[in-house]
C-alpha cells in the first residue's frame, strides 16, 4: 500500500463482531419459576383462613342487699310484759356460682348497749337522748343462735350453684320482755357484712 504524501502510514478499521450468547432452555425456566414463585409468595386458593383465641375470666364476687326487721307495736305495759315482740327480715346474698366461703356477718348495731362486742352483741334500738330498747338478731326460727360478727357467730352462706339465684338469709328479730320502754319512736341501723 502506497504512504501519502507526508510519508504517514494509511489508518486501517477493522471491523468489530457482536455475538450473542442464547439462553438455554433450563436457565430460562428455571428464571420463569423463580419468577412466578417471587409473584405468588402469599398467595394461595380462595377461601384463605386463619385462627384467633377468645379469653376471658370469671372472679369471684359477691352483692348483699336486706330487707327491714319492723316490729311494730311493743306494750310494756300489757302484752309484752311477758311475753317477747318477735318480728323477722332477711339477706339476700348472690356470688359468682362456685364460691363456698361466703360468711355473713351482722354488726352491733349503731347504740350497743355497753359491754356488747361481736360474739355477744347487745343491740338497742334509740328513741331519743337516753331513749333505749334491747333487742336481738338470731339465726334460727328457735331464737337459740345469736347472729353477731365473730367467727363463732357469723352466718355461713351455703354454697353457689348458680351466678344469678340469690340465696335468702332470715334474720330472727326479738324484743324481750318486760323492759320498762318509754313512749316514743325507736330505731337502730345493722350491717350486714359478706366475705368470701
Amino acid at each position: 500500500m502506497s504512504e501519502d504524501a507526508g510519508g504517514a502510514p494509511p489508518v486501517r478499521f477493522l471491523p468489530i463482531r457482536v455475538r450473542t450468547m442464547p439462553m438455554s432452555k433450563t436457565r430460562l425456566s428455571v428464571a420463569l419459576c423463580c419468577t412466578l414463585a417471587a409473584g405468588s409468595a402469599f398467595a394461595g386458593p380462595s377461601p384463605q383462613t386463619a385462627n384467633f383465641q377468645v379469653t376471658a375470666n370469671v372472679a369471684s364476687s359477691c352483692t348483699v342487699s336486706a330487707t327491714n326487721i319492723a316490729f311494730g307495736a311493743y306494750d310494756p305495759a300489757d302484752a309484752n310484759a311477758t311475753a317477747p315482740r318477735d318480728a323477722n327480715g332477711s339477706v339476700s346474698v348472690r356470688c359468682t356460682r362456685g364460691t363456698s366461703t361466703a360468711v355473713a356477718a351482722l354488726n352491733q348495731g349503731a347504740n350497743p348497749a355497753t359491754g356488747s362486742t361481736c360474739a355477744s352483741p347487745l343491740r338497742q334500738m334509740t328513741g331519743g337522748a337516753t331513749l333505749r330498747l334491747r333487742y336481738d338478731i338470731y339465726q334460727d326460727a328457735g331464737r337459740a343462735t345469736a347472729w353477731g360478727c365473730d367467727a363463732t357467730n357469723s352466718q355461713a352462706v351455703p354454697t353457689f350453684t348458680s351466678s344469678l339465684t340469690p340465696v335468702t338469709l332470715t334474720t330472727y328479730g326479738r324484743i324481750p320482755a318486760g323492759q320498762d320502754a318509754a313512749i316514743g319512736s325507736y330505731t337502730d341501723t345493722v350491717q350486714v357484712s359478706v366475705t368470701f
